[in-house]
């Protein structure tokens, strides 16, 4: 594995704050919320979009914004790697033997070091130890001292020997920042090579996929997508002029190709599982024209779906009906044409972007995730009206919540069938008939599944 180097300046500004003796310790207050949002997401295990959303909405300055972001998603993203370099320089037990600020003071100064290209040493280990400081006391200040020096003079000669591992479980965990309980499913799945190939992609910075509004035309500075109505960029497309105005949604090339699957887009629609809205809004957007085309859209989250109605006043698609229930609690008394559920999983496929997921699942989490995908499915089948259809999405690619729903599903309800799909998606994609298999990396997407049913007409 290459060094992923990151070409990211020095945030400017400082700003005072109290040690844990009482005195006073000059910090860099961008760094400071990078420690904050890595304590939240390792000791609360919690999503990290909404306070990093928060976080980064209360820096003024972009540059500093986009240090924020690449600092917090990097140090995760390489987490393991880094915690094996640094305890070179530790005694017994570790970062995990230390403090939970401390420990990511110096998981931060490491990837300085290591991964961002324009932060000088000097400033790698001045921020820090100021930093352990504020969090910490004076031991701190200088054990954090002690050990990045000794990362910016000899830790690149260790990162680079970790590339060396041996290709056991335990040694890609290691190289690639994975748990060994997801190395250990791919490994028995798809073999070694495709494992591997998975890994390297889940530690890539990822583009930008645009999915464009009718009649948009493509922001300038970006390339066609494969997919009908898409762009890709690398970077920064919440700077183009087009997003504010609803030109285009920044989404996932698999989540947009969830949204081209629905057979039709006419009567009644229901999204279970809709924020943050953009696979609703597709739908609402493909549904123009259709007739008497209604758009529903649950959650159970009110913050989330706060959110949802902020993206549909920058989309300029007001029209849809949120409300706050249950998924599995849907009204069954009228039926729907169409119902989407992009139901709640273990985010395995798409790491590459959600990588506090790949810290925060675990194994045992996922029978618990398929029994509650299966109670959804059940939910939505009753109310699926004769010749309607059911579409079931998720972002991971373990078969107890992909191609095991499908069969399980097709066994308990005969009557529904396959839906046909557009001709353009891809044979390397498609499952059995009715199925989207999306591998990470695969088709220049992040991982997922779907599939899409259809109830047949009465007689």
């Amino acid at each position: 594995m290459t060094r992923p180097r990151q070409n990211n300046r020095r945030p400017s500004g400082g700003s005072s704050g109290p040690r844990a003796s009482g005195k006073v310790a000059r910090v860099d207050p961008v760094r400071a919320k990078a420690v904050d949002l890595l304590m939240l997401a390792e000791t609360e295990r919690v999503p990290l979009t909404g306070p990093m959303d928060a976080a980064v909405g209360e820096i003024p300055r972009e540059q500093d914004r986009a240090f924020l972001r690449n600092l917090v998603l990097q140090t995760m993203r390489h987490r393991l790697r880094l915690d094996t370099v640094l305890g070179k320089f530790l005694r017994a037990g570790g970062v995990n033997s230390l403090d939970d600020a401390v420990r990511q003071v110096l998981r931060i100064g490491a990837a300085q070091a290591l991964i961002f290209d324009a932060v000088p040493p000097h400033a790698v280990v001045a921020t820090s130890v100021d930093l352990a400081s504020h969090f910490g006391h004076r031991g701190t200040a200088g054990l954090t001292n002690a050990v990045l020096r000794k990362v910016v003079r000899q830790g690149q000669r260790e990162w680079d020997a970790l590339s060396d591992l041996p290709q056991t479980v335990a040694g890609l965990s290691v190289r690639f920042s994975h748990p060994e309980w997801m190395i250990e499913r791919w490994l028995a799945r798809f073999g070694l090579e495709e494992t591997v190939r998975i890994l390297n992609w889940n530690l890539e910075m990822p583009e930008y996929w645009l999915r464009l509004a009718p009649g948009a035309e493509a922001p300038a500075g970006t390339e066609p997508g494969w997919i009908p109505g898409t762009a890709r960029c690398p970077a920064g497309p919440m700077s183009m002029p087009g997003f504010f105005a609803g030109d285009f949604a920044i989404q996932d090339g698999s989540g947009i190709l969830v949204g081209n699957l629905p057979p039709s887009l006419h009567g009644s629609i229901i999204d279970l599982c809709a924020a943050p809205g953009t696979k609703s809004v597709h739908l609402s957007e493909r549904a123009v024209g259709e007739p008497e085309s209604h758009i529903t859209a649950l959650d159970l989250s009110p913050g989330r779906l706060d959110r949802m109605r902020s993206g549909l006043r920058r989309t300029q698609r007001p029209e849809m009906d949120l409300a706050v229930a249950a998924g599995a609690d849907i009204p069954v008394v009228r039926p729907w044409n169409g119902i989407l559920i992009d139901a709640p999983c273990s985010n395995l496929g798409v790491l590459r972007r959600r990588v506090d997921a790949k810290w925060r699942s675990q194994a045992a989490e996922i029978p618990k995730l398929a029994e509650r995908q299966r109670e959804l499915l059940e939910a939505a089948a009753e109310g699926v009206a004769p010749g309607g259809w059911l579409l079931y999405s998720v972002c991971t690619i373990e078969p107890e919540e992909t191609v095991d729903q499908f069969v399980q599903f097709r066994e308990r309800h005969p009557d529904f069938s396959p839906a046909p799909f557009p001709e353009w998606i891809p044979k390397e994609i498609r499952g059995e008939p009715g199925e989207l298999v999306l591998r990470p990396g695969q088709v220049q997407t992040d991982g997922g599944y779907a599939f899409v049913v259809m109830r047949g007409a009465e007689d």
